[in-house]
C-alpha cells in the first residue's frame, strides 16, 4: 500500500513568502522589470515546493522524497535504514519546518542521512517500522 505524507510548514517559511511577496509587489509598482521577473521565479519555486514537497512509502519498501519539480528526487531503500532521530534545524533539507526526522542509512556501503519534515511524525515511523522494524528511533 502507498502512503504518502506531505511536509509540516512552519512559520519561518510562510515569512520567506512574505518577504519575497513584499519586494514582488514594490518592484512590480514601480515598474522595474527584470528584479520583478527575478522575484516572480523565486515565488514561484518557493510555491512549487510548498505543494509539492512530500514523502512517499511504496508498497515494495522504498521512501520517495520529492522537493518540486525542479528539484532531485531522492528513493531509499526502507530495509537500509538504520536510524530516525528527531532534531531541530534550519539547515537545507527537503522540509518545510524545522521540527524534523533525520533518517540515518546505508547506500553503496556509505552512511548518509537527509532530513525530512512529515506532517504527523509519530505515523510516519509507525509506517516505516510495519517495513523495517530494526530502526533506531530516538
Amino acid at each position: 500500500m502507498v502512503r504518502t505524507f506531505h511536509s509540516e510548514v512552519g512559520w519561518w517559511y510562510w515569512l520567506s513568502m512574505i518577504m519575497t511577496a513584499i519586494p514582488l509587489f514594490v518592484l512590480f509598482w514601480f515598474h522595474i522589470i527584470w528584479a520583478f521577473v527575478i522575484a516572480v521565479l523565486i515565488m514561484i519555486l518557493e510555491i512549487e515546493m510548498l505543494i509539492h514537497t512530500r514523502y512517499v512509502l511504496t508498497g515494495d519498501g522504498l521512501l520517495r522524497i520529492e522537493s518540486g519539480r525542479f528539484f532531485k528526487k531522492t528513493t531509499i531503500d526502507l530495509a537500509t535504514v538504520y536510524r530516525i532521530k528527531r532534531v531541530r534545524d534550519i539547515l537545507s533539507a527537503p522540509a518545510l519546518s524545522v521540527r524534523r526526522l533525520e533518517i540515518r542509512y546505508k547506500e553503496n556501503g556509505k552512511r548518509k542521512k537527509i532530513q525530512i519534515s512529515p506532517k504527523g511524525p509519530e505515523e510516519f515511523i509507525r509506517w516505516i517500522s510495519k517495513t523495517n522494524n530494526r530502526i533506531k528511533i530516538n
